[in-house]
């Protein structure tokens, strides 16, 4: 069994079990792909996918599981490629992030910049998708960070950071009925039509909650995933904006009106997550320290290893019977 028909069985998967936009993501023909795959399934003895004609229709049980663990195999080659770089060369390398347009537009500009001053030979790649694409993008290895906000329902398996609170703003036009306040009822807020971030209007937000336990009927009528593209519905007047409070620049947004949300919609918490199995290098460490001064290098790999812990519970009966002979 050679490492090239895992990486090809796992492009495929990762492809939509499209040989030929795997063979694409490779950079080799779709026959070399297809030729890697029956080798790797001819040794195992066993078919790892559900066929019809030439077309791959799904994946059989089997290969659910060789999946599982070829991913496994093909991340700590990565990582041992990652351990010979930090040793040899501690200052080159690249950091994915996956990210939502508020993190990256309002947040992260400041400290990538100062990451750049301290590893200029540091390659940024910044994607922006919703929780739900950046969370898949880290379970494919296509980023090595998820920088997001709100329901964590979704991130057990992985190590999660709370990185920092912030507080909601309510915009609207100067002209608006709101502009003369400067405080509002959660009750107000909702005869007014919404317009507010994707993702917010599910029945699992704190925003949708907030109305629910306080038994009011409210409209969402415009949701976004761009805090600048919700400002801009809320000045062409289709309804009143709700977005994060660090989106709102007291110089830019000088024709809009800002409500806080104190006291009627709970806190929202950013949060940074990434696989366990993922081998942190000195940069990665230094963004998330530069991200959150707080957060002590010795706390992320104490989470580390928490999860490790209970993903494997081998090492739990290990580090009992370690323990036991200390």
């Amino acid at each position: 069994m050679k490492l090239q028909q895992l990486r090809f069985f796992a492009s495929v998967c990762h492809s939509g079990l499209n040989v030929t936009a795997a063979a694409k993501n490779l950079f080799t023909s779709q026959p070399g792909v297809s030729r890697q795959v029956r080798l790797l399934e001819d040794e195992l003895g066993f078919s790892l996918f559900v066929r019809q004609g030439k077309s791959l229709i799904a994946l059989t049980l089997a290969g659910k599981e060789i999946l599982r663990r070829a991913e496994r195999i093909l991340k700590e080659v990565d990582n041992i490629k990652a351990f010979s770089d930090e040793l040899t060369n501690e200052q080159n390398g690249l950091l994915s992030i996956a990210t939502t347009h508020t993190q990256s537009r309002y947040v992260l500009p400041p400290v990538l910049k100062k990451l750049h001053s301290l590893y200029p030979s540091v390659k940024v790649n910044l994607f922006q998708g919703t929780s739900k694409q950046n969370l898949k993008s880290l379970r494919e290895g296509e980023v090595d960070f998820v920088i997001s906000s709100g329901d964590t329902d979704n991130t057990t398996d992985l190590v999660k950071l709370d990185l920092f609170k912030w507080q909601r703003k309510i915009v609207v036009p100067k002209n608006h009925k709101l502009a003369q306040k400067n405080t509002i009822t959660l009750k107000e807020l909702a005869s007014y039509p919404l317009i507010v971030y994707v993702g917010n209007d599910n029945e699992n937000s704190s925003l949708v909650k907030a109305f629910n336990q306080a038994n009011l009927d409210y409209q969402i009528v415009f949701t976004a995933r761009d805090s600048d593209v919700i400002k801009t519905y809320v000045r062409s007047g289709l309804g009143v904006g709700i977005i994060a409070s660090m989106a709102v620049d007291a110089d830019l947004d000088d024709d809009l009106h800002a409500l806080d949300t104190v006291g009627i919609l709970p806190l929202s918490t950013t949060w940074l997550a990434f696989n366990p199995s993922l081998f942190l290098r000195g940069f990665m460490h230094e963004f998330i320290q530069l991200f959150a001064p707080h957060v002590k290098r010795e706390q992320v790999q104490a989470a580390i290893d928490n999860k490790l812990l209970l993903n494997d519970p081998q090492k739990v009966v290990k580090a009992i019977d370690s323990a036991w002979q200390c």
